[in-house]
């Protein structure tokens, strides 16, 4: 009984979709998209990564994370060896290769934290005697 009263409250069809069993004959116009930029459609998915891809800033700031990040991963590898003996001399050859390379962003917040790391590179490297 409380089954049938709550079917009837439920509207018979979405709109923009025909009845089954209803007239198919009779066309149903499609509802406009309701938001609040006067019925245009939101930007895709897709779109938004385009042009985030085709941002140079963006992409520079990217290469930037991962140039900080290549140099950080060294440092720990480089931590970890010198824990366990001595450090080949490949990877202080890619530290010192790092230091002198690194790109000094504009932003200021990335710059001091590239600074920092350029800064505990060159102290292990002085440990070892080696300049960067």
């Amino acid at each position: 009984m409380m089954a049938r009263s709550l079917m009837a409250a439920l509207p018979k069809a979405a709109p923009g979709f025909p009845l089954a069993g209803g007239d198919a004959a009779a066309p149903v116009a499609p509802q406009p998209p309701v938001n609040g930029q006067g019925g245009v459609a939101p930007p895709s998915v897709q779109m938004l990564v385009a042009l985030a891809a085709a941002d140079p800033q963006i992409e520079r700031r990217r290469r930037i994370a991962r140039d900080a990040e290549r140099g950080v991963d060294a440092l720990d590898r480089l931590h970890k060896e010198l824990l366990a003996g001595t450090a080949p001399v490949e990877r202080l050859r890619e530290i010192a290769e790092w230091s002198q390379t690194f790109e000094t962003p504009d932003d200021p917040v990335l710059a001091q934290i590239l600074s920092e790391i350029d800064l505990r590179v060159r102290v292990e490297l002085a440990k070892l005697d080696i300049e960067a």
